[in-house]
Formats: structure tokens, C-alpha cells, sequence
């Protein structure tokens, strides 16, 4: 699926949506991050939506961080020479309550960088209790 020049590899299924948020945070995450974000994340119904890349937060601490900006530099370059060569990237992945990014920093840069108005995101939404 192609969004404002941005090729996306997306899934549509409900589950496999969920298996794939769940794989992805559980690799990158630090052990403080499911302190802080795990229910967050395992509390969620992940649902594929378009989104304002405006809208995005981010964790101003991370920004900061010399160790965060050394990890996330190479890999916001690779994400130039994906997008150059026209490779397909996965969505975002957003908290719903507020569009913090659980995973996608290197992706979201480059859809700044390039005045992007519109990304798509795996969002997590709240299941409802009865």
C-alpha cells in the first residue's frame, strides 16, 4: 500500500496485526519499557489507521539521550535508502490514547524530513469491557 510516496508493508488481519506489535516491541523494548508501557501494550485491540504525522508524540527524553540518538542515527539512514530504492516499510506503531510511538523512530524522521502530512500506523485502541 502506498501512502504519499511512503510504501508500506501492512497486514490487515486483526490477529496478525497483534502478533506482529507484540513481536516487534518485545524485541526492541528495554526491560523499563515494559515497566513503564507494558499494559499499554497488552491491553490493546491493534487496528491499521491513517494518522497525522503531526499528531505523533515521542518520548523527549529519548531525543536527548546520546545513547538513543547514536542507536536510532544508522537506522534512519537505512530507512533513507529504503525509501529511495521504492522498499516496502512497516507502519508505526502507536499508543492510540495519545499517538506516542511504541516503535518506529527511524521511520517517523524520515516522514518528517520528506513533509509528510499522513502516515499509516498500527494503533493500539482500548478493548472494551463488559
Amino acid at each position: 500500500m502506498v501512502l504519499e510516496g511512503i510504501q508500506y508493508r501492512v497486514l490487515v488481519e486483526p490477529a496478525e496485526i497483534e502478533r506482529f506489535v507484540l513481536a516487534t516491541c518485545e524485541e526492541e523494548w528495554d526491560p523499563e519499557d515494559f515497566e513503564e508501557f507494558g499494559q499499554d501494550l497488552y491491553d490493546q485491540r491493534w487496528v491499521l489507521e491513517r494518522v497525522p504525522v503531526e499528531k505523533i508524540q515521542v518520548l523527549q527524553h529519548q531525543l536527548e539521550s546520546d545513547e538513543f540518538i547514536a542507536d536510532v542515527t544508522p537506522r534512519i539512514e537505512r530507512q533513507r535508502v529504503l525509501h529511495g530504492s521504492g522498499e516496502a516499510v512497516p507502519p508505526l506503531i502507536l499508543r492510540g490514547d495519545d499517538y506516542l510511538i511504541f516503535d518506529g523512530y527511524a521511520r517517523w524522521h524520515l516522514l518528517k524530513e520528506l513533509g509528510i502530512k499522513e502516515c499509516l500506523a498500527y494503533v493500539g485502541r482500548r478493548r472494551r469491557t463488559t
